[in-house]
């Protein structure tokens, strides 16, 4: 098979699998494997999610906001690191089965 695509893209994925030491086929196969991956964990969350009315996201954000007023927030950094922790035991979670 063969795929029209440029340059600058076809110089990106041979310079990324060459850094991580594999083929650019390979390299291909990890990102669509990866993908695959994070969509099913993206689905799973999705599916425990609870469908918020408009009245309810509304709710929803003015408590967010007023906590933040009142100074009850998180900092990004400690956001996104306990968001990455929850993501890793969903990813965990799916690949024990």
């Amino acid at each position: 098979m063969s795929m029209d695509i440029s340059s600058r893209i076809e110089a990106r994925l041979k310079a990324t699998a060459q850094a991580e030491g594999v083929s650019v086929d390979a390299y291909l196969e990890k990102l669509l494997d990866e993908r695959e991956e994070l969509a099913a964990i993206v689905a799973q969350s999705a599916e425990r999610m609870p469908n918020l009315s408009r009245e309810e996201a509304s709710a929803k954000v003015e408590r967010g906001f007023l906590q933040s007023e009142r100074g009850e927030v998180v900092d990004g950094e400690t956001f996104a690191s306990e968001l990455l922790a929850d993501l890793d035991e969903l990813e965990y979670k799916h690949r024990a089965g």
